[in-house]
């Protein structure tokens, strides 16, 4: 099954163009972020190129309530379809990942998925915790296995424009550091979330204004040590030493 999945996708791979750029990340990552700065980017630049953004079968629910195959990314590890493409491979710590992603499908979706408590989705085999892990190292595996790779850490993002002026020569949008600056700073998160208030955050479905409830929520490092208890904490801290070392949390 594997065999024909895979030469499916490397078939498909030659229906991007040579220069097809993605931006991949696991839900709750700053795509959202990263989107709206890369599309300003794009506004500005000569290079009218085309960027996807996807999570790559690694959401388990979409806002309007769609329930996608969570089993996928375990059984299928193997990335032919991007075999010709340039990929940016957006990561942030599993640990505040995990958080935000509980608070996403249980309140930021049409048909919102429950669980008993924050823990118990933590430890789900294959919806909490180990879900990152294992996407995370899918995407190690098959770095090299596409056209050209950019690893980025939304850490590094909320500390300067640095890593956006990376993916700007990454895209080769030719701007300078000032203009990538700029754009950085009109796309800070207090600013985004008045956006989402407002009605006015593309592609974003309102559930609400309670802070849990919004798309941007809290938008911070390390907010995890606040959210989890300290078991969970510990969970999260043996389950990383499976995470490869290339990423570096």
């Amino acid at each position: 099954m594997s065999f024909y999945r895979d030469f499916k996708d490397f078939i498909l791979s030659y229906d991007y163009d040579l220069d097809k750029n993605f931006v991949i990340s696991f839900p709750k990552t700053g795509r959202t972020w990263l989107r709206h700065m890369i599309q300003e980017m794009i506004r500005k630049s000569t290079n009218k190129l085309d960027v996807t953004f996807t999570h790559d079968h690694s959401e388990i629910i979409t806002e309007d309530g769609v329930r996608n195959d969570t089993k996928f990314i375990f059984n299928h590890i193997r990335r032919k379809r991007y075999k010709r493409a340039r990929v940016i491979f957006l990561v942030r710590n599993p640990k505040d990942v995990v958080v935000s992603h509980y608070h996403q499908i249980t309140k930021r979706s049409l048909k919102p998925l429950k669980f008993s408590s924050m823990s118990s989705f933590i430890r789900n085999n294959e919806l909490g915790f180990n879900r990152i892990i294992h996407f995370y190292n899918l995407w190690f595996k098959q770095k090299n296995e596409v056209r050209d790779f950019l690893l980025i850490k939304y850490e590094d993002m909320t500390m300067s424009s640095d890593t956006l002026f990376l993916v700007s020569e990454f895209l080769k949008l030719k701007l300078d550091k000032e203009i990538v600056n700029n754009i950085y700073n009109e796309f800070t998160s207090e600013k985004m979330r008045k956006k989402e208030l407002r009605g006015d955050l593309n592609n974003s479905m309102s559930f609400g204004t309670e802070l849990n409830s919004l798309k941007v929520r809290k938008a911070k490092v390390g907010t995890y040590k606040h959210e989890m208890n300290k078991d969970d904490i510990d969970y999260c801290n043996i389950k990383l030493k499976d995470l490869n070392s290339f990423y570096e949390y």
